[in-house]
């Protein structure tokens, strides 16, 4: 497919072509028997995400497309959607809207291509951000999603039935719509949440003893996975709390501060006495860098602050400098460690 004309293709996909440029493509169409099938293919493929991927992540989903199918390379094409093409840009959420391309479009592109019977969709999408990133996009259902740093969503590729479930790896912000009609539950590590008409987040990083559920507004109920009747929602959270599962398998709901836990939605990191050795996990995921400590007795250090996701050598030295410590950064890897004791 190298004699395909990318800007051509896109002008034409967009309907935005001029009749000359329709022509031109229509007669390209016309001269090679597969032509059409691509055209089929890739154009289904992309329209099929519409609903739910915001047209700045579907130029990025175009990308992917293009690097994925072997039919071109990121920097050949665009894709753009009822609107003339305009200079690309890159963002994280891009980059996780290309992850749904798992769920089958590329498969079903190809099946198209070979000209065998198109398979249907998987029944299953996983968006994965990149650590270092966040990524904002819509279910099926229209809940609305912020997904956090090195966090992973698997939800179906259409609802059914009552109860709309997804997956969470991670950390993820989530705005829902209730509906009397159905249920919206999140399955976390050790706990389900399940909504009751709610803004809310669910925290489960594989560094935390267990998955958190903090309640911006509204309400939503919290049981653990293993509870003997999965029948019942579990205890209510309430705006204003954190709910988890305990040990032994309680729900336990208490009240907190829940400003810092919502703060990276609106790109902030909130510290407020944390120990070292909990803060680092958080602060790579947030800079995409390897943070460590020289010695793990440092670990206990309560480290406090608001950082922007801006990272430069003098802030690594500030940020070190904060909690008495100094700082060496080797590529990716940042070490903390007590003055005059550098690692070697």
């Amino acid at each position: 497919m190298s004699d395909l004309d990318w800007e051509l293709f896109d002008h034409y996909l967009a309907g935005v072509a001029t009749p000359a440029e329709r022509e031109t493509f229509e007669r390209w169409l016309a001269d090679g028997p597969d032509h059409p099938g691509l055209l089929l293919a890739l154009g289904g493929a992309l329209a099929a995400l519409e609903a739910d991927v915001p047209e700045e992540e579907r130029e990025a989903v175009w990308e992917g497309v293009a690097e994925r199918t072997g039919l071109g390379s990121p920097e050949s094409g665009r894709f753009t959607v009822a609107e003339p093409p305009r200079a690309r840009r890159r963002f994280g959420a891009g980059l996780a809207a290309a992850a749904l391309l798992t769920a089958g479009a590329v498969v079903a592109g190809r099946e198209l291509l070979s000209g065998r019977d198109q398979p249907e969709l998987a029944s299953e999408r996983v968006v994965t951000v990149p650590l270092g990133e966040r990524a904002r996009f819509h279910l099926p259902d229209g809940t609305e999603v912020l997904l956090g740093a090195g966090s992973t969503l698997r939800h179906p590729s259409a609802f059914t039935g009552r109860m709309h479930e997804v997956t969470l790896e991670g950390e993820a912000y989530f705005t829902v719509k209730h509906d009397e009609n159905r249920a919206f539950r999140v399955r976390a590590r050790d706990l389900i949440a399940t909504d009751l008409g709610t803004e809310f987040l669910v925290r489960a990083y594989p560094e935390s003893m267990g998955a958190r559920v903090v309640v911006r507004s509204g309400t939503v109920a919290v049981r653990a996975v293993q509870a003997s009747d999965s029948t019942q929602p579990g205890r209510v959270v309430r705006a204003g709390e954190v709910g988890r599962i305990t040990a032994e398998g309680v729900p336990l709901v208490e009240r907190a501060d829940t400003a810092a836990y919502f703060a990276w939605t609106t790109g902030t990191l909130v510290f407020d006495a944390t120990p070292l050795r909990d803060a680092l996990p958080q602060l790579s995921r947030w800079y995409d860098l390897d943070f460590r400590l020289a010695d793990s007795a440092l670990g206990t250090i309560p480290l406090s602050g608001r950082l922007d996701q801006t990272i430069t050598p003098a802030r690594l030295e500030l940020l070190a400098g904060s909690v008495g410590l100094k700082q060496v950064r080797k590529g990716r890897v940042v070490t903390f460690h007590r003055p005059g004791g550098a690692p070697r």
